[in-house]
Formats: C-alpha cells, sequence, structure tokens
C-alpha cells in the first residue's frame, strides 16, 4: 500500500507541533524559577477540604493575615489563598482552584488601591501561580484573562524566557517544590532568609528589626489631574468573582488592607479608588471594611509595623488579625460595625495630625514647576534671580499647617541653626554658600508638636 506524502507531511507537522506543546509545557513547569512559599501555599490548599474562611489576595494577604489566629478566634477554620503581586485574575484563580477540594462558608477578597490602578496582571504572579493550578481549564481561563488585557499572548505563554531557571540547582528546586514541596521547603529552610518563617493555612510571619523609614522618605506628593475610580475591566472582574462565590455557595466580604499613611497622603486616587469600590460593594451587596478607617477602639495606627512601603513584621499583621476577627466576628452576628470605622475619608484624614515625611528640593529655573508643591511659584522665581533657593514640602492634610526648621548637618553630627521653626517654606542663600555640605530639613504639624518631627536630609554638590 503506497502512503499519500501530504498525508505523511500531516502526521510529520502534528507530530512537531504535538512535541512543541509538550517541550513548552514541560519548559514553563520544569525550567522556571518557583516562589517557595507561593508553592507551599498552594500545595497545602490543594491538599485540605476543611476551610470554612478563605481569606484571597496577595502578599498583603499571606504577610498580614494570621490564620492560625483567625482560626481560633472565629471558630472558623482560617486559610489565606495567596500568591505575591496577585491582581483580580489570580484572585479569580487561586478561588477557582481553592474550590476544586475546598467548600469555604466565607471568601474575604482582601485588596488595596493597587489592585485597580490597572486590569493586568503581574508576569511575576503569572509565573509563581499558572504552572501549579491543577485544572487545565482554569489555568487556561488565566492565561486568557490575563492576556485579554495587555495582549501579551506569546510573552506570556513563553513566560520561561523571563523567568526561567538560572542554574541546575534552580531546576532541582523547581521539580522538588513541585512533587515533594514539603521535604524540599524542610531542606531549603536552612538556607532561606532567617527573618521569614512559614507558619501553615498560607500565611508568612516577618520578625526583623529593619523599618521602613529611610524608603518613606522617597514617598512624595504627586500631581495628575486625572479622576480615580474603579476601571470597567476591575468592576468586569469584580462581578465575576462575586458570581464565582455565589454559584459556589459562599458568602462574599471585601476587606481594604490599611496601607501606611504615607500612601494615602500622597499618592493620587489612593483613597479614591477605595471609595469607588465601597460605592460598589455597596451597590452590589456585598460587606466591604475599609480597614485604613479603623478606629482607635478597633485597631491603632500601624505604621510603625512596616518593614518596607507595603508589608509589616508579624506583631502588625497580629494586630490587624485581631481587628479583622473582632469586625468579622460582630458582623457575622448581626451587629452593627459601622462604629468602629470613620465614615468617610474626610473623617479619617481629619485624624492624622502628623507628617510622615518631609524632602527638599534645590530649584531649578529651568526645570518644570509641579503643581502638587505648596510654594508660591511668583516668589520663588524672584527669589532665585540673586539666591540659590531650597523648597520644602511635606505629606500631610491639607487642613493643617506644616512648620520647617532648616538646620545645616556638621561632619561631627552637630547642627547649625539656619533657620527656626516656621510656616516658610524656603531657604535661601547667597549662591554656592552650602557647596559641599548638608542641607538638613526638619517638620511638624503646627499645633501638633507632640506627635513628633520627621527630618531629611539634601547633599549638596
Amino acid at each position: 500500500m503506497k502512503r499519500h506524502p501530504k498525508l505523511r507531511g500531516f502526521v510529520r507537522l502534528g507530530l512537531f507541533a504535538l512535541g512543541f506543546v509538550l517541550l513548552l509545557l514541560f519548559a514553563d513547569t520544569h525550567l522556571i524559577q518557583t516562589d517557595t512559599i507561593a508553592r507551599l501555599t498552594l500545595h497545602e490548599m490543594q491538599e485540605r477540604s476543611d476551610i470554612e474562611l478563605a481569606l484571597v489576595g496577595s502578599s498583603i494577604v499571606r504577610d498580614h493575615f494570621n490564620a492560625q489566629r483567625i482560626t481560633e478566634n472565629t471558630g472558623k477554620t482560617a486559610f489565606c489563598a495567596t500568591v505575591p503581586t496577585a491582581s483580580l485574575p489570580a484572585s479569580i484563580a487561586l478561588t477557582r482552584e481553592l474550590y476544586r477540594t475546598n467548600s469555604p462558608e466565607w471568601v474575604v477578597l482582601v485588596t488595596e488601591p493597587y489592585n485597580f490602578q490597572t486590569v493586568r496582571e503581574s508576569t511575576e504572579a503569572q509565573y509563581k501561580l499558572m504552572p501549579y493550578l491543577s485544572d487545565p481549564a482554569n489555568m487556561l481561563d488565566y492565561y486568557l484573562r490575563t492576556c485579554r488585557e495587555d495582549g501579551y499572548y506569546l510573552d506570556r505563554l513563553l513566560m520561561f524566557r523571563g523567568f526561567g531557571a538560572q542554574s541546575l540547582s534552580d531546576v532541582a528546586k523547581t521539580i522538588g517544590l513541585r512533587y515533594f514541596p514539603e521535604q524540599t521547603y524542610a531542606r531549603l529552610r536552612k538556607t532561606m532568609d532567617k527573618t521569614v518563617s512559614y507558619q501553615g493555612s498560607g500565611f508568612l510571619r516577618h520578625e526583623t528589626d529593619k523599618r521602613a523609614d529611610e524608603l518613606i522618605r522617597t514617598v512624595q506628593r504627586e500631581y495628575t489631574g486625572f479622576t480615580y475610580e474603579l476601571l470597567d475591566g476591575s468592576r468586569e472582574q469584580l462581578e465575576h468573582y462575586k458570581r464565582l462565590c455565589e454559584e459556589n455557595g459562599s458568602r462574599l466580604m471585601v476587606v481594604i488592607y490599611p496601607n501606611h499613611t504615607a500612601h494615602a497622603l500622597a499618592e493620587p486616587g489612593f483613597l479614591d479608588y477605595n471609595d469607588s469600590l465601597m460605592a460598589w460593594c455597596e451597590e452590589m451587596g456585598v460587606p466591604c471594611f475599609n480597614f485604613s478607617f479603623a478606629r482607635p477602639e478597633l485597631m491603632p495606627n500601624l505604621d510603625a509595623y512596616f518593614f518596607d512601603l507595603y508589608h509589616m513584621v508579624g506583631e502588625g499583621a497580629d494586630i490587624l488579625s485581631e481587628a479583622f476577627c473582632r469586625v468579622f466576628n460582630a458582623y457575622t452576628a448581626g451587629e452593627d460595625v459601622s462604629g468602629l470605622f470613620y465614615a468617610n475619608r474626610w473623617a479619617y484624614l481629619d485624624t492624622v495630625d502628623f507628617t510622615t515625611n518631609v524632602w527638599l528640593t534645590e530649584y531649578d529655573p529651568d526645570g518644570e514647576w509641579n503643581p502638587a508643591l505648596e510654594q508660591d511659584e511668583a516668589r520663588v522665581r524672584a527669589l532665585a534671580e540673586t539666591q540659590d533657593v531650597y523648597m520644602a514640602d511635606c505629606n500631610h492634610y491639607i487642613m493643617y499647617t506644616p512648620e520647617y526648621r532648616f538646620v545645616l548637618k556638621n561632619a561631627d553630627g552637630s547642627e547649625t541653626l539656619l533657620q527656626d521653626y516656621g510656616a516658610d517654606t524656603l531657604y535661601a542663600c547667597v549662591p554656592g554658600a552650602l557647596s559641599g555640605q548638608t542641607l538638613r530639613v526638619y517638620a511638624r504639624i503646627q499645633g501638633h508638636e507632640e506627635n513628633g518631627e520627621v527630618w531629611y536630609d539634601l547633599a549638596i554638590e
């Protein structure tokens, strides 16, 4: 019997295509880097069937909701279903994976404004999550959902190019975590960061003396003039998430994570996104609690616990977890919990009678003027004709008046007073008088000096 040459060609093409797909799948699952904690979390979730209260989201869930403590205080078995940098597409995929083996009574979607600045999913979240989804349909849905927003079909399909293993030890780690996660973690634990420990149920505890003081100094107010509301894509995905929970018999609750106060004071849209999400929840009948608006009787300000701009040490996580339990227990018992939160952003901001950070800028006559600055541009330009002008600014609520103190920081650590505390935001001097020296500015809120001062150093060339 004579074989048809065209048929033989199609068979070869089909075999090549099949081999290419298998090779691609192998590369995207075995030849990539792996986030150890994300893998442990997903594996544990897939092995369990007792989860009654699932908290879903990014590292703000993983690092700040102590599942064991929440279980003890609510009487419901809690679990943090998380992957770092997750936005709504990853949360949807995580929750679909959760429902394969669990039927939680409550699903708590934990968000922050960064989840809604864009409807796109981070490629970092994809490589940490997608290879370990057990349902091919869920994997495909997640892939297509992420690609629809940014069009990176090929880049996301070939994710091993950007997140590929860098060495044989990386490959061994990935394969070990894929097939023997607990044993591999026990081996890797000896070489991992000693300040973090995976405590099970998706909770990662941080214990470090490091704080975000230096990083907070970099958070400066911006100006864009844009309107910040939930994007249409975000609304569509939130509605999809709500249906997903309802179809699986879960009640949905939304919690807004209390980021460092500097974000609320400095970043355009930070509070607007929260307001827009809360309005959506009210419209859709979903309970929503903004822990940025927590009153002191519910939870103290947590700024002192941040070790970077977004994450807290374990003590801060414990405080937030206790506050969540108090709200959750009261709400599910039918109690009115509105009194535990400020009614709106204005009530909240009126309590922020301190500044989180201050900064200095040397005036550049050729630079673009920032409308966010509070200085009088005409006055600054006039002074700059004959003097060097340094402009101080700080993050604060507009209803409060900051005051500034300028000093020269000497080599031996001592200070020389140049201009004492006052509302003037400018320091001017003879051109070149401060060359090679360090100008320091202190700031505090007028009438609330007991809340302390912040400072910033500017090295002058």
